[in-house]
């Protein structure tokens, strides 16, 4: 073959490697964004949801205090020598 020929071809292996090495690297660097983008939200999630939890323990315990000082009014009521 002649060596003529041969370089373009040659050029033209080494550009489709180097575009072909650059998509690798934006694919896996796309992927790799994306899934700590994912963890942030999956944190920020876990967050409120703890927020939220601690906040119904809160309601449940006032709940029960407002429950347990109507009960003792109640008794104070009906038995006033208590």
């Amino acid at each position: 073959m002649n060596d003529a020929l041969l370089i373009p071809l040659a050029v033209g292996t080494g550009v489709v490697v180097i575009v072909v090495a650059i998509a690798v690297v934006l694919v896996v660097l796309f992927a790799t964004v994306s899934m700590r983008g994912r963890q942030r939200r999956g944190a920020k999630l876990r967050d409120e949801n703890r927020h939220d939890l601690d906040a119904a323990h809160e309601r449940v315990e006032r709940a029960e205090r407002d429950r347990d000082t109507a009960q003792e009014q109640a008794e104070q009521r009906i038995d006033p020598d208590r």
